[in-house]
């Protein structure tokens, strides 16, 4: 009983630890949106996000999600995309609504041509 409950209470230290360092960086540096968010990195990793042209396929991915957005607005212009290979592809788009607004979304794009909105479309810029 008592050895269940030490490993118990080791394992709650243990998380506590884990969460309490989480938030820190390795040199004390506060982290900017870009810096935190891989999708806006500049380096282009295997695996990672990197920029790309606005393609057929980037349009047609933004049009399934304006076709979701409450909005009376209408697109203006795309003003950039970025991709990510995975088992299909990825697709972070800023655009623009000729209201001025500027939105961002993630879609996914499966191998068989198949669209789904990974992250809806949210006011304001994904990279700063």
């Amino acid at each position: 009983m008592k050895k269940a409950r030490l490993t118990s209470l080791l394992g709650v230290a243990t998380l506590v630890g884990v969460v309490a360092l989480a938030g820190c960086s390795q040199n004390g540096e506060v982290m900017t949106q870009s810096q935190e968010n891989p999708i806006c990195s500049t380096k282009n990793l295997t695996g990672g996000w990197s920029k790309s042209e606005v393609t057929p396929q980037a349009e047609q991915a933004l049009d399934a999600v304006l076709s979701q957005m409450n909005t009376s607005a209408k697109l203006k212009q795309i003003l950039s995309v970025r991709t990510q290979v995975v088992a299909g592809l990825n697709y972070a788009i800023e655009f623009e609504m000729d209201n001025g607004e500027v939105w961002n979304t993630i879609v996914y794009r499966s191998l068989q041509g198949d669209i789904e909105m990974v992250q809806a479309a949210q006011q304001g810029r994904l990279c700063q």
